[in-house]
């Protein structure tokens, strides 16, 4: 798609303007899902940004797992109670991503730094104290899914222990007429598939792929349904993982063509405007990186690469 071609350069010429985390992000997800030479550039220009080279390991670890909660996200008050039930989760999910990002991207093996910062053993409470709550995986939505995804799959590499279908079950019991119920739905199945694809650098087993599907189905039919009430970087996220499940989807047409009435008049990047719940106070090109990478994700059949690129050396 020619759109996605130009925000796509748009976004490599103007790389310098993204803040260390936007940048890696977006050259994280272009990386895995297209094998871009220029991304894996960017994903070796920010390894002193995950690596933290002039810093020993187990303390780059150890600040993660007991970083603060810091500014406001999506349904903030909903979620809040629950991160005070469990208050290692914040800083235990932070951490995971980390030590993802080390191995997939940079080789490095941190799980020795992640244990001697929080006890494998805490980390197997925390888990199973969430799978046996159903209303703080139903709230905390993509932190409980990326936590349950990232310590099974990357840390304990483990493929079969995650009760999909309870979580689809889950998924079934909200309030779809509340837009924050509809939002925490829609972030809850999409991350499932999401972590499930190790991040975009994975294909999901054919075993796997019908609950999963059955997911991407669901959540066709509450689009359709409340497509004026959908942000725009939900209904892309949504597109991506058809994309990774090789799901029919006839929602590629709308949901494009509300893109291509969404470029910002300050650059060629996409913004949130034609939404009740629009994500309007993050339009400017850096807080608009999530979506426009989703676009250009969701405009090309999933292909994933592994993202290794070893440690830079400068």
């Amino acid at each position: 798609m020619e759109l996605a071609e130009k925000i796509y350069q748009y976004y490599f010429d103007n790389s310098r303007l993204l803040n260390d985390d936007k940048l890696f992000h977006f050259a994280s997800r272009i990386a895995a899902w297209q094998g871009s030479p220029e991304a894996f550039e960017l994903l070796r220009d920010s390894s002193d940004y995950i690596v933290q080279p002039s810093k020993d390991l187990n303390d780059v670890i150890s600040e993660l797992v007991n970083s603060p909660q810091t500014g406001k996200r999506n349904a903030h008050e909903l979620r809040q109670p629950f991160f005070e039930r469990y208050p290692q989760l914040y800083g235990a999910h932070v951490a995971l991503f980390r030590v993802r990002h080390l191995e997939a991207i940079y080789g490095i093996n941190a799980r020795s730094a992640l244990f001697a910062a929080i006890s494998e053993a805490d980390l197997i409470k925390l888990e199973q104290d969430l799978l046996s709550d159903d209303e703080a995986i139903r709230i905390l939505s993509t932190f409980a899914i990326n936590y349950c995804y990232l310590f099974e799959r990357v840390v304990r590499k483990n493929e079969q222990s995650l009760p999909i279908q309870h979580f689809y079950d889950i998924g079934t019991v909200y309030n779809t007429d509340d837009v924050q119920h509809l939002q925490l739905l829609i972030y809850l199945y999409t991350h499932c598939i999401i972590g499930e694809s190790n991040f975009y650098t994975r294909r999901i087993t054919d075993d796997k792929l019908p609950i999963y599907r059955k997911m991407l189905n669901k959540l066709e039919d509450l689009i359709v349904k409340n497509f004026d009430k959908i942000n725009l970087d939900n209904k892309l996220e949504f597109l991506v993982c058809v994309r990774i499940c090789n799901f029919k989807s006839n929602l590629f047409e709308p949901i494009h063509e509300e893109c291509k009435k969404s470029i910002s008049p300050e650059g060629m990047f996409i913004i949130d405007t034609h939404n009740q719940n629009a994500q309007d106070g993050r339009n400017d090109f850096t807080s608009s990186e999530h979506r426009n990478v989703l676009f250009i994700m969701s405009t090309t059949d999933y292909a994933p690469h592994s993202t290794f690129v070893g440690q830079a050396t400068k």
